[in-house]
């Protein structure tokens, strides 16, 4: 056997050392080391040194921590708390009403936070309770946390968007700006599933009692200190990125910033509020940083034994055609997001991925959208959903795993859909980007 069969075992005992539980960054840095050693001798060594190196030196990987800190800072100083309360009051009303409000919470939190983990656990602390405790149906309430929680990898500031665009070396700002419409799109999708389904039957979700309801000035006082702020940061955001005025990393300043301008308008600039945000950053930056560096040691090594032209052979000789490639490389990335995390799947395929679609002539940008949205299903695919375990650690007793697995099912087949439409309508992602300066 050559070296490029013994890339792919690799690959494999990658994959297996993960499924049995060895922790991410160790697998992705000892078993291509061993594997190197074998069959490279001592020049696998510098490469430990040089894509260390080459990682921290990419200028656009900065705003990954950056935008974490945005999010750690508003998620402790009450933003979000502050936020639900305003779509509570606005669509609480309707029928199903608190689930909107959920979800809608949900796209403009998303975009502060980016992170599947933090979201769902967030969203659920502030939403479930409120939801069950007036009837809501279990299976519809979960759901909703559920996938909320998990919009942030779809609208930027999305972190995995962030780690792709340095894996695949796409720009962090395009992938932003055409993550945008399927994103906020998703959210409505969403909205519109359980809108229907709270019209055709009205007992999963009653509107909130009157004596709950504000109107006039005290509505509109809410909803301007609430939900008008962290829209117009996000928006300045986004808009100074589309508009070519900064690149990811100033505009993740900026949103660091903006967000301690927020706190410091709400009253919540306390010492306690910096420490636990600042300490929360530190964690989550530093656990992506080991993985990423893991990733790349494992890209370096199966490149050069072989291994990504030996897969490429394999997937191209199938001669499947451009979409049919399309759809076996999401199907990979679909099973492999059963039992995978993200960022490690993110180092592991997008490296194989992307010169398979050079060589199609696939638009980057096209399918690193696809990539993410159908990750986003594996988050939300029984029995291995990574959105059920996240909310099983802060739900009620009474909220089991079948009552979480159910909840997932349909919005399952909501993602699933989204995904086809962007199959079928690839103008969805690369029309925004097309009107960047």
């Amino acid at each position: 056997m050559g070296a490029e069969t013994y890339a792919l075992i690799m690959l494999g005992t990658i994959v297996f050392a993960i499924v049995i539980g060895v922790h991410v960054a160790i697998a992705l840095s000892a078993i291509p080391l061993i594997f190197g050693l074998i069959f490279m001798g001592e020049r696998v060594l510098p490469m430990y040194p040089v894509q260390a190196f080459g990682m921290m030196s990419n200028y656009p990987f900065v705003a990954a921590p950056l935008f974490i800190y945005m999010g750690a800072l508003m998620e402790h100083a009450g933003v979000a708390e502050k936020l639900y309360d305003a779509f509570y009051q606005l669509l609480g009303p309707v029928r199903g009403g608190l689930a909107l409000a959920t979800i809608g919470m949900a796209i403009i939190f998303g975009a502060c936070t980016g992170i599947v983990g933090a979201g769902v656990i967030l969203i659920g602390l502030l939403a479930l309770p409120s939801m069950l405790s007036r009837g809501y149906n279990k299976t519809l309430a979960t759901g909703c946390v559920m996938v909320g929680g998990g919009l942030g990898v779809m609208i930027p500031p999305s972190i995995m968007l962030i780690l792709y665009g340095c894996a695949a070396g796409v720009s962090i700002s395009q992938l932003y700006i055409a993550s945008a419409i399927p994103g906020v799109l998703l959210g409505l999708m969403y909205m519109a599933y359980v809108y229907g389904w709270a019209v055709v039957d009205p007992s999963i979700g009653k509107p909130i009692q009157e004596d709950e309801r504000i109107r006039g000035k005290e509505l509109l006082n809410l909803v301007t200190k609430s939900l008008v702020p962290p829209v117009v940061l996000i928006l300045a955001v986004m808009g100074s990125i589309f508009f070519g005025l900064v690149g990811p990393s100033e505009a993740g300043a900026m949103g660091v910033l903006g967000s301690l301008g927020l706190i410091v308008l709400a009253g919540r600039m306390n010492l306690e509020v910096l420490t636990k945000a600042t300490t929360s950053t530190l964690k989550i930056t530093t656990a992506v940083l080991m993985i990423c560096l893991g990733g790349q040691l494992f890209t370096g090594v199966f490149i050069s034994m072989g291994g990504d032209a030996a897969l490429r052979k394999i997937i191209l000789g199938f001669q499947f055609g451009q979409m049919g490639t399309i759809i076996i490389m999401l199907l990979i990335v679909w099973l492999l997001g059963f039992v995978m995390d993200w960022i490690a799947l993110i180092f592991i395929l997008v490296p194989i991925f992307s010169p398979l679609i050079a060589t199609l002539g696939i638009d980057p940008l096209y399918f690193a959208i696809l990539f993410c949205s159908t990750l986003e299903i594996s988050n939300m695919t029984p029995p291995f959903a990574y959105s059920a375990f996240y909310l099983k650690t802060i739900a009620p007793e009474d909220v089991t795993m079948g009552v979480l697995y159910r909840g997932c099912i349909p919005f399952f087949f909501v993602n699933t859909a989204m995904v086809i439409l962007l199959l079928a309508f690839p103008s969805l992602i690369l029309w925004l980007p097309s009107l960047m300066r």
